[in-house]
């Protein structure tokens, strides 16, 4: 996110690193990035050492010439004190000057606005030699498939839905999913939402738990990077930023709290929202917000009872089957709630 966005704000030529392929043990996956800038300087990295330095210097030549390449970076030294790297793989980087920067302005709003988007980029560049150039088309979540792409629409919909890449056979096309900040919204700070809390982190989920006593919201009860609210549930779901990379799960002390969230929660966009409870208290909450006026549609889709069905009953199981549904969701978009209010 950081290296899209210097080069979504660079006004001066900038050349865009990126793995785009790896073998045996290297420091950095594919899609790893970094940014280049003709004035000096760096954002990101793609693995650091000798091999970082010579896409730096490729990135200033690529600048300077107005074009693009494909680089390898081989990490076998054979010798522990000797300066060559011995991770023991090889990584194959794009070196790409940036000539468009409106292109990475869109891509990065898509991100700030909580959508998946998917960098196609057609490489007419090969290792080495002269310099090419690349072309990259913007797929963002939510609208049609680019066509005439060269790439199939399976094969886009599972890299935006993993956010893992695909590098072609004849490697020239490469498709690059980049992710959003993906939030997790806790309503109730009790035994399972402490829980929850605490694991979430490990997922790499910016998580927030909101509860209304001082007891349950105090910041020391919560690992060092969730945020902690005391407030009203309906004020806090008001406040909150929400957007389509947004997950709520719903666990207050009690059912008419419970039933306050989801009102509130039905009122905003989310990829995801649950609430905990038996099967007739999901029926009776849901059969309420229908009354209430709220789409059908919409909160049919809300996860109640929450969770993948493990027979939990400690607050330690039941946050891990909510976990699991969560992750589940992350890695299939199409399994998500309805993200529309």
């Amino acid at each position: 996110m950081e290296v899209l966005k210097a080069a979504a704000e660079s006004r001066s030529g900038t050349a865009l690193v990126t793995v785009i392929d790896a073998n045996g043990s290297v420091p950095r996956h594919p899609g790893s990035k970094m940014l280049v800038r003709e004035e000096g300087g760096i954002v990101g990295t793609v693995g650091g050492g000798r091999g970082e330095a010579k896409a730096i210097d490729v990135g200033h030549r690529c600048i300077a010439e107005k074009c693009s390449r494909l680089i390898m970076v081989e990490m076998a030294g054979e010798a522990a004190e000797g300066p060559d790297m011995i991770c023991g793989g090889t990584a194959t980087l794009l070196v790409e000057y940036v000539a468009d920067t409106e292109l990475y302005r869109g891509a990065y709003a898509a991100l700030q606005a909580g959508r998946r988007v998917v960098l196609l980029k057609r490489l007419a560049v090969s290792s080495g030699g002269a310099g090419g150039t690349v072309a990259t088309v913007v797929w963002e979540e939510g609208t049609p498939q680019p066509v005439g792409i060269g790439t199939d629409a399976e094969t886009l919909s599972l890299c935006m839905s993993t956010g893992k890449t695909r590098l072609s056979d004849d490697q020239k096309q490469f498709v690059d999913p980049l992710l959003p900040l993906e939030k997790l919204l806790i309503l109730g700070g009790g035994h399972i939402g402490q829980i929850l809390a605490m694991m979430a982190v490990k997922l790499d989920f910016e998580v927030t738990v909101v509860d209304d006593r001082a007891d349950f919201s105090v910041a020391g009860r919560f690992p060092a990077e969730v945020k902690s609210v005391r407030a009203p549930f309906a004020d806090a779901v008001a406040s909150f930023h929400f957007d389509s990379a947004t997950y709520v799960v719903i666990v207050t002390r009690g059912h008419l709290f419970d039933l306050e969230c989801l009102r509130a929660v039905l009122r905003r966009t989310y990829r995801y929202a649950g609430f905990v409870g038996s099967v007739r208290k999901a029926t009776m909450l849901k059969e309420q917000a229908v009354s209430d006026g709220f789409d059908a549609q919409k909160v049919a889709a809300v996860r109640a009872p929450v969770g993948v069905d493990i027979d939990a009953e400690t607050p330690a199981e039941i946050a891990i089957s909510i976990l699991a549904e969560i992750v589940a969701v992350r890695r299939n978009p199409g399994a998500a709630s309805a993200p529309s209010p």
